[in-house]
């Protein structure tokens, strides 16, 4: 059996430039094709690609765009930075809790 740590792949500074820095701007329009092919895949590639993949991202923008239409979100004061993560998670976590401050906006 052959596994791939996508964790570890995303994470490569030999493939994306300071990749522990947020930065949508990486998958833009004009970036995206600037990615080594293979070396993002957070829904896996080829024949074996997930299977709910459009679903997953139609959802996910549909959610992020109901929250930020009516809410204004902002890190919190408590929340611990830099992010230490947890190693040890099946899925990409911090180790202490990330809060948010939420303000509904009018």
């Amino acid at each position: 059996m052959v596994l791939i740590s996508v964790l570890g792949l995303h994470r490569d500074p030999e493939y994306f430039k300071d990749p522990e820095k947020f930065d949508p701007e990486r998958f833009s329009d004009e970036n995206k094709l600037d990615i080594t092919p293979f070396t993002y895949i957070p829904f896996g590639e080829g024949p074996r690609l997930c299977i709910g993949m459009r679903f997953g991202m139609m959802q996910t923008k549909v959610g992020l765009a109901c929250l930020l239409r009516n809410y204004s979100f902002s890190v919190s004061s408590r929340t611990q930075t830099p992010f230490k993560w947890d190693k040890f998670s099946f899925i990409l976590t911090t180790e202490q809790p990330i809060w948010l401050d939420v303000r509904k906006i009018t």
